[in-house]
């Protein structure tokens, strides 16, 4: 016979097995503020290619005008206003990261706390079970 309550957190566990174990188990691995920080390092250099791809087109796009002015641009201000817009960029993408990462890692740890808690009651079960057809089998070998 089916036991349907087993039956149920299997399923969770199967679940967990197809849709979320690739997401979560960094979360297992590492402690929240490895992962995090992890993901600000990596999240600090696709920004940093991120600007660097921006600021390019924008210099395709006003080509024109920029080889028009080139002689009179003050280089000192225009890299100062690169530098401090670069800054500007970093910080933003750096903390939109981290707060995006730290909610995922609080998920991800929630979804693996379930997870470990629908194991440890199916094997819960089934080790009752195993205690009850041990009682039986022994009342036919005597």
């Amino acid at each position: 016979m089916v036991n349907e309550e087993r039956l149920s957190h299997m399923i969770k566990i199967a679940r967990f097995d197809t849709y979320d174990d690739k997401t979560c188990k960094p979360m297992a691995q590492y402690a929240r503020r490895d992962y995090v920080s992890l993901q600000m390092l990596k999240s600090f250099i696709t920004g940093s290619l991120v600007y660097a791809l921006i600021f390019g087109m924008w210099c395709l796009y006003y080509m024109q005008s920029l080889m028009e002015e080139l002689n009179n641009i003050n280089l000192q201000e225009s890299a100062m206003t690169l530098g401090i817009s670069y800054a500007v960029w970093i910080v933003v993408y750096e903390a939109v990261t981290y707060i995006i990462y730290q909610l995922r890692y609080t998920r991800g740890r929630r979804k693996i706390k379930s997870y470990y808690a629908s194991l440890k009651k199916v094997n819960q079960m089934y080790e009752r079970e195993e205690k009850l057809k041990i009682p039986e089998e022994k009342a036919w070998d005597s």
